[in-house]
């Protein structure tokens, strides 16, 4: 095995840099409040951009100048459009939970639910993830309902497929939804 990772090593070939490639120096390393913590000294940088490319850099403008050397009006002020941009289309907005599940429970599906056999869960935590999961499951179904429903512009379709899956804070979501039109 060792064997393999040295010739690994010696056949491998060495990353190459690229020419304008900026290298931090590492300055000192001390133990502050418990941790770590390492300071840099960061070479300076100028962005250049492409010719013809439409990037606008939104960097400060002390990143953008030389050391020393004040900012330019020119520079701290936003480029101008050249075009005036349509206004978007009014669109009716549902502010939709991210689910039932609170954030511990989420946590404990996507740690335990599916884990395979060597994974650092207890019995009763695969359990739980499990019945977790098919509530979720659940109401996904139910959203997705909703969601049909409203998309054809049902909106008595919709409410009623949220009470029907029993989610009553849901289904007022959806009646005030509709009800803003």
């Amino acid at each position: 095995m060792l064997n393999l990772l040295l010739a690994a090593a010696i056949i491998a070939p060495s990353p190459v840099s690229a020419p304008q490639a900026v290298q931090a120096q590492l300055q000192s390393c001390a133990m502050e409040g418990g941790r770590w913590v390492c300071r840099y000294a960061v070479p300076d940088i100028e962005i250049v951009p492409l010719p013809g490319a439409d990037i606008v850099a939104d960097a400060p403008a002390t990143v953008l100048t030389s050391p020393g050397e004040a900012p330019s009006a020119a520079e701290t002020q936003p480029p101008a459009t050249t075009g005036t941009i349509p206004p978007a289309p009014e669109r009716r907005t549902i502010n939709l939970d991210a689910g039932i599940l609170t954030e511990r429970e989420a946590s404990l599906v996507a740690r335990c639910a599916d884990a395979p056999w060597y994974a650092i869960c207890l019995p009763d935590d695969r359990r739980a993830a499990r019945t977790l999961k098919e509530k979720q499951d659940a109401f996904e179904v139910v959203r997705r309902a909703v969601a049909s429903r409203l998309g054809e512009d049902d909106c008595g379709g919709a409410v009623k497929a949220a009470l029907d899956g029993g989610y009553l804070d849901f289904a007022g979501q959806v009646r005030t939804f509709c009800a803003a039109e």
